[in-house]
């Protein structure tokens, strides 16, 4: 396990010398500093999860909620890069996972 620990620490060190990283943090930074702002946006990502997890969707709400989003998106570039960021961010985390899935035949 120590082998693992020791690989993992190299691989999060890699991730945080990556572009798409240091733009997040970035973003997240200049977020953070408009508190309102930053409340806004987690609101935002917090309903945009339910809509992901949920059973099922009111497509009315959704596309109400897809409206607001493009609106919210475009009111300050600051939600924008942010939000931005943080899907590139995720995407390649995900990446990481799925190719570490398959390299290990993992069913």
């Amino acid at each position: 396990m120590e082998q693992i620990d020791e690989a993992l620490d190299n691989f999060i060190s890699s991730i945080r010398e990556t572009d798409i990283y240091k733009e997040y943090r970035t973003a997240l930074e200049e977020l953070k500093k408009d508190p309102e702002l930053k409340r806004r946006v987690d609101d935002f990502r917090q309903r945009n999860y339910n809509f992901q997890q949920s059973d099922e969707i009111d497509l009315n709400e959704y596309d109400q909620f897809r409206s607001e989003m493009v609106g919210f998106r475009a009111s300050d570039p600051r939600v924008d890069a942010f939000l931005d960021a943080e899907l590139a961010l995720c995407r390649m985390i995900q990446d990481a996972s799925y190719k570490i899935t398959e390299a290990l035949d993992f069913e």
